[in-house]
């Protein structure tokens, strides 16, 4: 059980109903994560829902030469692991803390349960894989299309829109492993950004020194994302208004008969 405030601080439980929030809140438990901890290992079953609060997740795709590459990023504007209410098959995705913080769990049969019973679930689930599926594609059209700096921009404006500091902790190896390039071509790309005073990098700590100019050299795909979230969250507030609407008109027809 965790106190029912906690579900305020993901925007994915935010707008739920209160009764709603409650029962998930009731069978939910705090988790934290460390910098760089392995949170789910390739081939892993999926046993729970994680929804970030303060961590931030990488989701990788991994080959079976062990080349692996980012197809996500996950921080407190939603959930990982709701695939498994469809299929809890294990499949050849790595999750790794990009940031180390807090998030709450839940099992995974608890919130099937859920999800069959409440519309609202179901509705916020479907808008997030949604959203999802688009920002997924565009990552994949910008790592074949646009240039490694312009990419680089791009995940750290990604990183940084879901943590309140500008200080990322990140090595060349590991951002190498999430754009899916050697590491020569990251410490070259880097060295260019710091240059050009966008940012600092030293000892495994990259710091953002001007934002203006790294949304400035980030592709369109930066913004579209933006673009693709703020949606994904308008559409959801949206529909539990109309369904909140719709139950209290119901409720006062039946009164009236």
């Amino acid at each position: 059980m965790v106190p029912l405030n906690e579900l305020d601080r993901n925007e994915l439980l935010f707008p739920l109903p209160l009764e709603l929030r409650q029962k998930l809140a009731d069978r939910m438990e705090p988790v934290s994560l460390t910098d760089g901890e392995i949170f789910r290992e390739v081939g892993a079953r999926c046993s729970e829902i994680v929804f970030p609060i303060s961590c931030i997740v990488s989701m990788d795709y991994v080959l079976k030469d062990s080349f692996s590459a980012e197809f996500l990023i996950v921080g407190r504007e939603g959930a990982i692991g709701l695939e498994s209410l469809f299929d809890q098959r294990p499949g050849p995705v790595r999750m790794v803390a990009l940031q180390g913080g807090s998030a709450l769990r839940i099992g995974r049969d608890e919130m099937r349960r859920r999800f069959v019973e409440a519309q609202a679930i179901q509705e916020s689930v479907f808008q997030y894989a949604y959203a999802q599926i688009r920002m997924m594609a565009q990552t994949l059209t910008c790592n074949c299309r646009h240039r490694l700096e312009q990419r680089m921009c791009r995940w750290i404006l990604s990183v940084q829109d879901r943590s309140p500091s500008r200080v990322i902790k990140i090595t060349h190896e590991m951002m190498s492993s999430f754009l899916g390039v050697r590491r020569e071509a990251i410490t070259n790309a880097a060295g260019r950004l710091q240059r050009d005073g966008m940012v600092e990098h030293s000892r495994g700590y990259l710091t953002v020194l001007n934002r203006d100019m790294l949304e400035s050299e980030a592709c369109e795909c930066y913004q579209t994302g933006l673009e693709v979230l703020n949606l994904q969250k308008q559409s959801m507030q949206g529909g539990y208004r109309s369904m909140a609407f719709a139950d209290e008109t119901a409720r006062r027809v039946a009164i009236l008969q």
